[in-house]
């Protein structure tokens, strides 16, 4: 899988407080030569940078309603968390006709689809009973576990995203309709790599992901114009809102990302055996969290009740091929043979000894390690770390303030 950042920086907004810098999980900003710059290989594409950030120094943009008018026929596929956000069904109806006002030929509810996958990772966890299972549908999670618990790969669900299954299917039906774009509203800003654009992930079905708040203000001027007949499945609105998840007593279900981060941490060293299901959220009350929403995900966990029939789940049969997947996740440190992984930490744990530990972010890193990896790889010097660069100007000054 390509690994890139959806964070853009914008320069004349930066007031350089390094908050960003301190906010990421995964270490991947630096300020150098007064800019923030984010490492593509440890972005996890989790949004905390963007959050912290008051300035809108750091943005996540998604595609533009422009690009509508470069396909012949257009889909806009609508996930759970954002039907979740409606108070009836009508309004979800109302919603929907207004997305397609946008200018769209169809407008596909996606929660179906996420139902089965939701029934699929349940079922492997019954069925694999001799480890915990994984699962999620944020690539945030799935990112996460690549980099830092490489050991639990093997117990992770390898499910497609329910995104890309819908969208197989969806261009498996229109293949006859000449040039079929297929749009993605994206809740949070891991969603937005999950397609071709505007980040350049050739490999997924769906050509562009378009962030929810961009386009709000143009959905809320469609609202009231109009409706489109719904079918939701509650098993799919369930799947993005933790509370209302199957719960059981094998099965642990967490939001937010420092409890998810505790459960990988526990997980690794097999303390949670008894558990079944391991189902991660790093969005606070889920994915009806997501930054990219507009709404309340408090509210959003009772408007289930509203939103579906309860004679009627909507549950879809997913042809095998579509719901597996068969990428494997490797990455390139564990391509590092062993003994290279122990120089590298050696040579490391050298030059952290140089450093002088305070993780002042005043190099622009987040921490003394970080510098000390970057020194290593040839991409920074001792003497950038502006500490030890104040006690080489002035020797006598450092001794005076000890």
């Amino acid at each position: 899988m390509n690994k890139r950042s959806v964070v853009s920086y914008t320069l004349d907004q930066c007031v350089k407080c390094l908050k960003c810098v301190k906010a990421c999980p995964s270490s991947a900003l630096s300020m150098i030569d007064n800019r923030i710059i984010v490492s593509d290989e440890r972005c996890l594409n989790c949004g905390k940078c963007i959050s912290a950030c008051h300035n809108k120094g750091l943005l996540a943009p998604g595609s533009t309603l422009s690009d509508i008018d470069n396909y012949d026929y257009t889909v806009c596929m609508v996930p759970s968390a954002l039907t979740s956000n409606c108070a009836s069904k009508a309004e979800a109806e109302q919603l929907f006709h207004a997305i397609k006002l946008l200018g769209f030929d169809e407008v596909v509810d996606i929660s179906a689809v996420e139902g089965a996958v939701m029934n699929e990772n349940y079922r492997l966890a019954d069925e694999l009973s001799s480890t915990s299972v994984i699962a999620s549908f944020c690539p945030v999670i799935n990112r996460l576990i690549e980099y830092n618990y490489p050991m639990l790969l093997n117990h992770l669900a390898p499910l497609n995203y329910p995104s890309e299954i819908a969208a197989k299917m969806i261009r498996e039906r229109l293949k006859d309709h000449g040039h079929v774009g297929i749009f993605n509203l994206c809740e949070c800003e891991a969603r937005l790599e999950l397609a071709k654009y505007p980040y350049g992930n050739q490999q997924f079905e769906t050509d562009h992901a378009l962030a929810t708040v961009d386009i709000l203000p143009d959905i809320q001027r469609n609202m009231e114009s109009g409706s489109q007949p719904l079918s939701l499945s509650r098993r799919g609105l369930q799947s993005c809102n933790p509370a209302l998840m199957k719960q059981r007593p094998d099965y642990l279900i967490a939001d937010g990302f420092d409890k998810s981060i505790s459960i990988l941490d526990l997980a690794e060293f097999d303390l949670l055996k008894s558990f079944k299901l391991l189902y991660l959220f790093p969005c606070f009350n889920g994915c009806v969290g997501g930054h990219l929403l507009f709404g309340n995900s408090y509210l959003a966990r009772n408007n289930i009740h509203e939103l579906v029939d309860l004679h009627n789940d909507n549950e879809i049969e997913i042809p095998f091929e579509y719901l597996y997947t068969e990428e494997t996740a490797i990455t390139k440190e564990e391509k590092t043979s062993f003994i290279e992984k122990v120089n590298f930490f050696n040579k490391v744990n050298q030059q952290l000894e140089l450093l002088p530990g305070y993780d002042c972010s005043a190099c622009g890193m987040q921490t003394c390690r970080i510098m000390a990896e970057e020194i290593v790889k040839g991409n920074r010097q001792l003497i950038d770390c502006r500490i030890l660069a104040a006690i080489k100007e002035d020797p006598h000054e450092h001794k005076k303030s000890d």
